[in-house]
């Protein structure tokens, strides 16, 4: 069921991105190829299923898009999003589900925070093979690829009946690994339960990038060369592209994404109050939620116009990074940031921590900045960025260069094809 604006949205560029795309690819680490470009062949047998629990900020745009794409490409039978949700998932990215256009399944659960969000899922189990059984009657599939985004937590989800009937076939994806379980001896030897399932029932595992696969390896147990390396993407989109800086008025910088200390907003917002004292016409558009949210709602009150908060903007794509001359990644560990491919895409420079994916992304003084985690260092970053409109185009330009050769989406579709249709490593 191929319909609405969004699915027509993404399948009115992918002639121009396919012709684009018939270079080969190359892994966006450095260190290797993904591989010669792989055919994209009609599969109307499968349809895929992408699942998560309550996701947010990057993991729900990456399930979102992916989903998106997929769907425009007309190589599946259906593409469909699952959704199993608390009270507190935001009703916002609710009515992005609706708007997809694609056929959605909600479930709700118990309203718990972290580790037993998760655990409780084995109490009330989620109606996934029910799901599975649907989707493949409406779509006509023979088979159904049930795609996780709750990276090793998924793994409570498993086993799944239509594995076992031969009917799907499981992917997980990790957007990222919690170093810090390794500080939690009972919450690491509970996480690595989980991680256990999802080899021991079958599944498929990819990362979004390399840096996640030692942390794999020392804190959840799961062996490197399981995984396969596909990095996250987004549709190459003119109306999200960055206004530019020429030297005057505001100089707008962002920080999208969770509201807590480890993303660094306040370290972010700091450095901008620093910059506003020195006289700079500098301002910071916070759009995100989370633990500390509160506190950067007072924060923006208390700055005299200096900091907004926005709370959670819907795609944030298109109604918010085009506002933005720079945007800020303070992370004190990360994945590979869906926030910084769309800031990439939309050309506006990232100022961001040399943290988990973010090298293989970004390289310093050419397609952004990386510096250490501190006020001081963003201070200079982003007074460089104001005082020098042509470094800023410079690293506009060629962060969109390298969103083009490496993260468009029409190119991870290709690699998530490859790998859907090779579902025995």
């Amino acid at each position: 069921m191929l319909q609405g604006a969004a699915i027509l949205r993404f399948a009115a560029v992918n002639e121009k991105t396919m012709k684009r795309s018939q270079h080969e690819l190359i892994d966006v680490s450095g260190h290797g190829r993904f591989g010669d470009r792989p055919s994209l062949s009609a599969d109307l047998m499968t349809c895929v299923l992408h699942m998560a629990l309550n996701p947010q900020t990057g993991p729900w745009s990456v399930m979102r898009d992916l989903a998106l794409a997929q769907a425009a490409s007309g190589i599946y039978a259906e593409v469909a999003i699952g959704v199993i949700a608390s009270k507190l998932w935001p009703a916002t990215y609710g009515n992005e589900l609706e708007q997809t256009g694609l056929h959605g399944y909600r479930a709700t659960t118990l309203q718990a925070f972290g580790t037993a969000q998760f655990l409780w899922q084995r109490v009330q189990r989620p109606p996934i093979d029910d799901w599975v059984e649907d989707l493949l009657a409406r779509s006509g599939a023979e088979r159904c690829v049930v795609h996780f985004h709750n990276a090793w937590m998924s793994g409570v989800f498993l086993p799944l009946a239509s594995v076992r009937q031969g009917k799907a076939s499981v992917v997980a994806t990790f957007h990222g690994v919690n170093a810090g379980l390794d500080t939690q001896p009972l919450r690491r030897r509970l996480h690595r339960w989980m991680a256990a399932r999802l080899t021991r029932y079958g599944a498929r595992l990819t990362s979004v990038d390399r840096s996640n696969l030692p942390l794999a390896e020392s804190v959840l147990g799961l062996d490197a060369s399981q995984f396969t390396v596909i990095a996250n993407g987004v549709m190459d989109d003119a109306a999200s592209r960055a206004a530019g800086w020429q030297g005057a008025g505001d100089f707008v910088v962002g920080h999208i994404g969770s509201i807590m200390e480890r993303k660094g907003w306040r370290l972010t917002a700091d450095a901008v109050l620093q910059l506003r004292e020195e006289g700079l016409n500098i301002r910071l558009l916070i759009a995100g939620a989370g633990l500390e949210a509160d506190q950067a709602r007072q924060m923006a009150m208390a700055s005299d116009g200096a900091i907004e908060y926005l709370g959670q903007v819907p795609q944030p794509r298109i109604n918010l990074l085009p506002q933005l001359h720079a945007l800020a990644v303070m992370s004190r560990h990360e994945g590979l940031p869906m926030t910084l491919i769309e800031a990439m895409a939309a050309g506006v420079p990232v100022v961001a921590t040399a943290v988990g994916g973010i090298p293989e992304a970004v390289t310093h003084e050419l397609t952004g900045l990386l510096i250490p985690r501190s006020v001081d260092d963003l201070v200079n970053a982003l007074r460089r960025l104001y005082q020098s409109p042509g470094l800023w185009c410079s690293l506009s330009t060629k962060s969109r260069q390298r969103f083009e050769q490496h993260f468009d989406i029409r190119f991870i579709v290709q690699q998530y094809d490859s790998l859907y249709s090779h579902p025995e490593k």
